[in-house]
């Protein structure tokens, strides 16, 4: 059994796996694997790179050594995948509703128009 230490989390790269992930916070990886399954992994961000599922070291820094994160039931919580605000507008995609929060819609609630002129 490994001894997480923040050096050791902090040699592991800028990701790691979902069992490495479990190991790190002592449950089994199925239980890992099936919060990120139903959406319920809170505690860090979630890559998804094909069929493997990577997690940022430095959200596990941040989670386990940040004491002046907040914590608690009022915390913020962090989103299971990344926000979806990662991108630049694009003119051709006009919402099928009123925007939201952040004003992205995912593709499925989007109506595709052509740019003018094309």
């Amino acid at each position: 059994m490994t001894v997480w230490t923040r050096e050791a989390i902090e040699a592991l790269g800028p990701t790691t796996d979902v069992p490495t992930v479990a190991s790190i916070f002592g449950v089994n990886k199925d239980t890992v694997y099936s919060a990120i399954r139903r959406g319920e992994w809170t505690t860090t961000r979630v890559l998804p790179l094909g069929r493997k599922i990577k997690i940022p070291t430095r959200d596990l820094l941040a989670v386990l050594y940040d004491a002046e994160a907040p914590t608690g039931p009022t915390a913020p919580v962090r989103p299971a995948v990344p926000s979806q605000c990662q991108h630049a507008p694009l003119p051709q995609v006009e919402p099928a509703e009123s925007q939201s929060q952040c004003g992205c819609r995912s593709e499925e609630s989007a109506v595709i128009r052509p740019l003018r002129g094309a």
